[in-house]
């Protein structure tokens, strides 16, 4: 979701009469701990046994980097949202899915070591992937969504910056 908001306050940024060149402005520290937790994030559920671990630690360099430049705009909900997926992930030994938006969405359940069925024993179960967006047909997290929030506000307020 972190690079779906990047990439949609890229576009309306640009679209309210932002300039691209304004992204040179941007001062990211630590940015290849960034590069490195988002490609272990993409990367995860290819790893099988090491999915769970590799994600949740995808997850905290996510945050790390957020934190270190909580000053940019939308960096601390970038922070929140990948502290908010890591808890609920790490407590339920994978992110809780609910099984009736899986059934709306026709979705089968994942086995893919990163995802876990929300049942009556789920910590935490508001935090969980519940949220069925139908124009995309996937489910997501409350974490989910204020990364992507934070990723278009920081996007879009650095293009639209004069």
């Amino acid at each position: 979701m972190l690079v779906s908001g990047l990439l949609a306050g890229f576009v309306a940024g640009l679209a309210s009469g932002g300039n691209w060149r304004n992204l040179a402005r941007l001062d990211l520290k630590f940015w290849p701990a960034l590069l490195v937790g988002v490609t272990a994030r993409t990367a995860a559920p290819l790893l099988d046994g090491l999915a769970l671990s590799t994600s949740i630690a995808g997850l905290l360099l996510v945050g790390l980097v957020a934190l270190v430049n909580r000053a940019i705009s939308g960096a601390w909900l970038i922070g929140l949202g990948a502290v908010l997926n890591t808890v609920v992930t790490f407590v339920n030994g994978g992110m809780p899915v609910d099984p009736g938006a899986l059934a709306l969405s026709g979705k089968s359940p994942p086995s893919d070591g990163l995802h876990v069925i929300l049942g009556p024993d789920t910590r935490l179960p508001f935090l969980a992937d519940v949220l069925l967006i139908p124009v995309i047909n996937n489910i997501y997290s409350i974490g989910d969504v204020v990364l992507a929030i934070g990723g278009f506000w920081m996007v879009f307020r650095l293009i639209r910056s004069r």
